[in-house]
């Protein structure tokens, strides 16, 4: 067959030269009319890339070419290249490149083949596979030796973003219409006026018709809108630790696991386990595997918290895209215990049960109950919420402090009886997402947003984060509509606290109408919060300092210019601004649900003060002298894209 084609076209070529076409110039004239019109290949136009939409691939699409004979894909890791080609030389639109990495970004050119001839390369698309929360469960090691192989990648992308530093229009200057500190604290009273904000409960509903009243002042109630996020509400009445010492039961001081002891059908309404005591050490496969048969008993293990290593990071990737540390603080021996993130008991935002997990290792094996300890968690506290993906758990887990560690270790070992005790109410529910929209000149959006509801008073989780979103609808509010460029969209939702459900829910209604033409969304959480560390007897003391911050940002050069810009321009007190990837797929918090759900750029700030996700967390905790300098600087933020192209 292909001997009949070739020699077809031999045949078809010594004709084509041999014909009267050639014996003069007009002939010679017409053949390189013909090469030229050959060569003449368009680029492909409309070239898109999936952003997060395919699990394990991205998948990219172009309007086809007239009179291509074939498409080749090329791929980079940052805008400006190199590309090198990913695919064979494809007869359709379309490719699915299967070899993308999770959690990182890439930018794909398409050219056009007529024969031997190519077309131009297209505009670049970027594109990313379906990303996901971390959960936890990677080592200081295995962060680090990631971190090391992405710092060529990060070096390109830093100094292009710089390049576009230089270029940004100045923003425009709303310091006129800022509310005082105080202002801004007034909001996170009132939203913090109950003990707690948990999803479903008549306290997140007093908060939630105060987050709506504020709005409608603001924006006009015509301009808010309320949606409701359906959710099963676990509430704990009542909860109890008793342990043998010496024959005799005694009260231990310990706290109940959020969305444990109670699930529908078999204990609604939870009720008591009893049995002998185990230790589990760390509570790894391999402890457990020494434990044998564990059926009926109650587990006893640590559970530890991941060091974030700040200094050795900043050190790597020279201070990241930017630091902010007026105050001198960081050093290269800096770290940061991750108190939101437990190592050996993650998050499971699947119906999967993880089978490393020490609540699984224990469950799965016939264990009656579990008890925890918060290892090295500071101060001497045993009110931990998590995890709270909003997966209830039938086996009973309760929290107990690390200052316990020694006596709750030893009563294991000794093997006496313990009886956890949780009961409550398990009923379905809802909690609300609120909106505010603030017309601009286009129908390009700037996002503001949050969450609402908390674990406990949660000052700075998230009552900061509500008075900042209020705080900037209150002061563009009073820009004049003809300097809002761009329409912006003021969110909080509900369900931080049950897997992330609210921006989950929000983004996946509304990805076709109010995020349609979002540009950025900034994203705040955990703001103007103060340091307080342990002072070695289980007390918090507050040191003097802001709690570390982070702003993430995903590899848009123009979100990473403009937060650079701020933090150099208001120098917030130990701030890090770092790649959105540095410690998984997304970060932690609701920008990163916006970002996998629509593909929306984000700059994402959030404190990581220690008392987070405890009933420490209460309104002492907020510097309210940072609250208008840190509002000056987001709303530099939202100025800045609003001149933007």
């Amino acid at each position: 067959m292909k001997k009949n084609v070739l020699w077809h076209l031999a045949l078809a070529l010594s004709v084509f030269l041999v014909s009267p076409v050639f014996a003069d110039d007009t002939g010679t004239e017409a053949v390189q009319e013909c090469l030229e019109s050959l060569s003449k290949v368009a680029s492909p136009a409309n070239v898109v890339a999936s952003a997060g939409r395919f699990e394990n691939r991205v998948r990219i699409q172009w309007d086809p070419v007239a009179r291509a004979t074939g498409y080749s894909v090329f791929r980079a890791r940052n805008v400006a290249g190199p590309y090198y080609p990913i695919s064979p030389v494809l007869k359709e639109a379309t490719f699915d490149d299967t070899k993308a990495d999770v959690g990182k970004y890439y930018w794909y050119k398409i050219i056009a083949w007529r024969y031997i001839f190519h077309s131009p390369a297209s505009e670049p698309a970027n594109g990313w596979a379906a990303l996901f929360m971390p959960s936890g469960e990677e080592t200081t090691v295995e962060l680090l030796t990631r971190v090391i192989m992405d710092i060529p990648h990060f070096m390109r992308i830093k100094k292009a973003a710089s390049k576009v530093e230089e270029t940004l229009p100045e923003p425009i200057d709303t310091d006129a219409y800022l509310p005082t500190g105080d202002e801004i604290f007034s909001y996170v009273e009132q939203v913090c006026a109950t003990e707690h904000r948990r999803i479903g409960s008549p306290e997140a509903r007093i908060a939630e018709e105060y987050i709506i009243g504020e709005m409608s002042a603001i924006l006009g109630a015509a301009n808010v809108g309320v949606e409701e996020v359906e959710c099963d509400v676990y509430k704990a009445e009542s909860w109890n630790l008793q342990v043998e010492d010496d024959g005799v039961m005694t009260e231990f001081p310990a706290f109940y696991t959020v969305n444990t002891g109670m699930v529908y059908g078999e204990k609604p309404n939870g009720g008591s386990v009893t049995g002998s005591m185990v230790w589990a050490g760390e509570g790894t496969r391999e402890e457990f595997d020494k434990l044998g048969n564990i059926q009926g008993k109650i587990v006893v293990a640590q559970c530890p918290f991941p060091s974030f290593p700040v200094g050795l990071i900043q050190m790597l990737y020279d201070d990241g895209y930017y630091t902010s540390d007026p105050t001198g603080s960081f050093n290269l021996l800096t770290t940061q215990d991750l108190t939101f993130v437990r190592s050996n008991f993650p998050a499971e935002y699947t119906e999967e049960n993880n089978s490393n997990s020490v609540y699984w290792l224990a469950s799965d094996r016939g264990a009656a109950g579990l008890v925890l300890v918060l290892k090295d968690h500071p101060f001497d506290i045993n009110t931990h919420w998590g995890p709270y993906a909003g997966k209830m758990k039938a086996m009973p887990c309760m929290y107990v402090s690390h200052y316990k560690n020694d006596r709750i270790k030893a009563l294991a070992q000794a093997g006496g009886d313990a009886t956890l005790t949780i009961t409550g109410t398990l009923e379905p529910g809802h909690g609300r997402n609120i909106y505010g929209i603030l017309p601009g000149q286009s129908e390009e959006t700037i996002i503001i947003s949050t969450h609402h509801d908390s674990a406990f008073k949660g000052a700075t989780e998230d009552g900061t984060g509500v008075g900042m979103v209020l705080a900037m609808a209150e002061t563009w509010a009073q820009v004049p509509l003809e300097q809002r460029e761009k329409t912006l969209l003021f969110i909080t939702t509900t369900g931080h606290f049950y897997g992330g459900k609210g921006s989950r829910t929000f983004a996946h209604t509304h990805a076709e109408d109010l995020l349609k033409n979002a540009v950025l969304d900034i994203n705040l959480e955990h703001l103007a919060a103060r340091n307080y560390v342990d002072d070695g007897q289980g007390n918090g003391i507050f040191d003097g300092e802001q709690a570390l911050s982070i702003v993430f940002v995903n590899e848009n050069y123009e979100a990473i210019a403009t937060a650079s810009r701020m933090m150099k321009r208001t120098e917030p007190e130990r701030t890090l601004l770092i790649p959105s990837t540095l410690l998984g797929p997304v970060p932690p918090g609701e920008a990163g649900h916006y970002h996998m759900y629509t593909g929306v750029d984000f700059i994402h700030w959030i404190g990581q003060p220690y008392y987070l996700l405890t009933s420490d967390d209460t309104l002492d905790k907020v510097d309210v002298s940072q609250l208008r300098p840190l509002a000056k600087g987001i709303s530099g933020m939202i100025g800045t894209y609003m001149k933007m192209d």
